[in-house]
């Protein structure tokens, strides 16, 4: 290593030796050599000057990227702010959308059966009359004073309340406390189920049924609940990681309920969730239905 170190310092000195014995022999007089030694000292100038001027340009870019990325990162907050507006803005007009169905719901309804109320109030009490089909050979035979006010203290739907419908397609990974909407109506007597909110409305007073069925893809798990208004009346679990294929589940609840009151089908809002709903029309779908009992 010494020696190393030695070589490189004779090397040096051997070098400026050259360099000064070569500066001797320049005649500084020679006018090719004074244009030569101007050239040499032009473009020394320039090559400063470049380097000056390629510093501050970086200097100059540096600050606008830094400039470039703060705006950047605040149309990303603002874009996101404005998503977060335009979703709050979507879905208080999905409420409002929702509660307007409700109303003119009801409102038709409300027309029906006044109006057809009127009708049968001008009706006289001696038209109603009983069949007796049990006794051979009987006549109708017309009602009594007392029979006649039993009529008139009941109350008789004008006609038919019952809906049934199904997941148009599958429902991918659905989120805990999330309402299921059945967009395909099969049968809507009276038009009290809403398929854009998933939601039925009880026209009328009464015990209802309500039925619902649940696939859950394979090695998936999902809790359904039936609610009227926010009072869980039932719940059901479709668990196929157990049967390692697709599986359902079934729920039936009669239950008496008011005029007005909202019933719909959601997912459990703790219970473990996992997968997703299954629905394939023409083969098996997950469904809501129900219908007046009485």
């Amino acid at each position: 290593m010494r020696n190393l170190v030695y070589f490189g310092f004779f090397l040096c000195l051997f070098l400026v030796k050259g360099v000064v014995s070569l500066s001797q022999g320049i005649d500084a007089s020679d006018p090719v050599l004074r244009h030569l030694f101007k050239k040499i000292h032009e473009q020394e100038e320039k090559i400063t000057k470049l380097q000056l001027k390629a510093t501050l340009d970086q200097q100059y870019l540096s600050s606008k990227i830094s400039t470039l990325e703060n705006k950047m990162k605040t149309s990303y907050s603002r874009q996101k702010e404005l998503e977060k507006t335009v979703q709050n803005l979507i879905k208080i007009i999905a409420e409002l959308e929702i509660k307007t169905m409700t109303t003119n719901e009801k409102s038709i309804y409300s027309g029906r059966f006044s109006g057809m109320s009127k009708e049968k109030s001008n009706k006289p009490v001696t038209d109603y009359v009983i069949q007796n089909t049990t006794i051979r050979g009987q006549e109708p035979i017309a009602l009594g004073s007392k029979q006649k006010r039993d009529l008139r203290s009941r109350s008789y739907p004008d006609r038919a309340i019952a809906f049934y419908a199904y997941l148009s397609d599958k429902l991918r990974s659905p989120g805990l406390h999330q309402t299921l909407i059945f967009r395909t109506v099969i049968t809507n007597v009276g038009g009290f189920y809403n398929r854009h909110s998933g939601v039925f409305t009880a026209p009328v007073s009464g015990v209802y049924v309500f039925n619902w069925n649940i696939y859950s893809c394979f090695r998936g798990d999902i809790t359904s609940e039936l609610m009227v208004n926010s009072s869980r009346k039932g719940g059901r679990r479709s668990d196929s990681r157990v049967t390692n294929e697709d599986h359902s589940s079934s729920g039936c609840i009669v239950v008496n309920i008011k005029k007005g009151d909202v019933v719909f089908i959601r997912i459990h809002p703790k219970h473990t969730l996992k997968g997703s709903i299954i629905s394939y029309r023409g083969l098996y779908e997950s469904s809501f239905s129900g219908w007046l009992l009485k």
